[in-house]
């Protein structure tokens, strides 16, 4: 697999792979804007690569690997009316997965408008799911071989309908940390028991034994829907560890690196 890194420039990519990606983006595109603007601003370790899809420019930050050898690459998907720096989950995650051997790719997904129902949702994850094929093509042209896609909480129905819907052969792995089984807020179709009992990749569900309480009660619902479909599910429950894993980082990094070595391993 090739390693590469990108100097400090914008890149910006027009593809048109499906016609969705020329439908008008339903993301709140001033919040979006203004969480760019502030991470740009004070991005320490990463570079702001910015991709298009739905007519629409969003930011993505690319951190390459720090240390050799070389282990893979991940892409990074935030929960709920966050962004691809989010303090809890994402950022940890990426930074600790390139000081050991990963490049990653994180996200900025669609953002709800004030008040979305649920039809909206169910566009802005389809909306999410074209994000991460723009992604998805961009890092294959940088050489990237395959790919772990990665979520945090709401991100999860976002990473795994993209799975179920698309079949995307360049995906390794997923992992999904603190996701809901049952979110009241995406259409049945698109919800995260559907999608896993659809998904034939290796899936690791990670979440805390003080988690949210929709978290925890579709805990079996979870396990019960992925054994129908996925060729590798694992569930793994941290104690102590809330939603956010505070102070629980290291720990969350470290099951999130065993999980990608176990997989690079069973696929050799």
């Amino acid at each position: 697999m090739k390693k590469f890194y990108l100097p400090g420039v914008c890149v910006v990519l027009q593809l048109a792979l499906t016609a969705s990606l020329y439908a008008a983006t339903q993301s709140d595109t001033a919040k979006e804007q203004r969480w760019s603007e502030q991470i740009v601003e004070q991005l320490i370790d990463g570079e702001d690569v910015w991709l298009e899809a739905r007519k629409h420019r969003f930011l993505t930050i690319y951190t390459p690997a720090e240390e050799t050898p070389f282990q893979g690459t991940v892409v990074l998907i935030h929960g709920t009316g966050a962004h691809p720096d989010w303090p809890q989950v994402i950022q940890p995650l990426r930074s600790g997965l390139a000081e050991n051997g990963w490049q990653s790719l994180s996200l900025q997904m669609p953002l709800p408008p004030e008040g979305a129902d649920q039809d909206l949702q169910g566009q802005l994850i389809q909306e999410g799911a074209d994000r991460i094929s723009v992604a998805l093509d961009w890092l294959a042209e940088q050489g990237a071989g395959k790919i772990t896609l990665i979520a945090h909480s709401r991100g999860g129905a976002d990473l795994l309908f993209y799975a179920a819907d698309r079949q995307d052969e360049r995906l390794d792995s997923l992992v999904v940390i603190g996701v809901n089984g049952a979110f009241n807020n995406v259409p049945d179709s698109m919800g995260t028991l559907q999608s896993l009992s659809k998904i034939r990749l290796p899936v690791l569900d990670v979440y805390g034994s003080s988690d949210l309480q929709g978290v925890l009660d579709t805990a079996a619902a979870r396990k019960k829907a992925a054994v129908a479909g996925s060729s590798g599910y694992q569930q793994t429950r941290v104690d102590g560890a809330d939603h956010f894993f505070e102070s629980r980082e290291a720990e969350l990094l470290a099951l999130v690196i065993d999980w990608l070595k176990a997989v690079q391993s069973a696929s050799e």
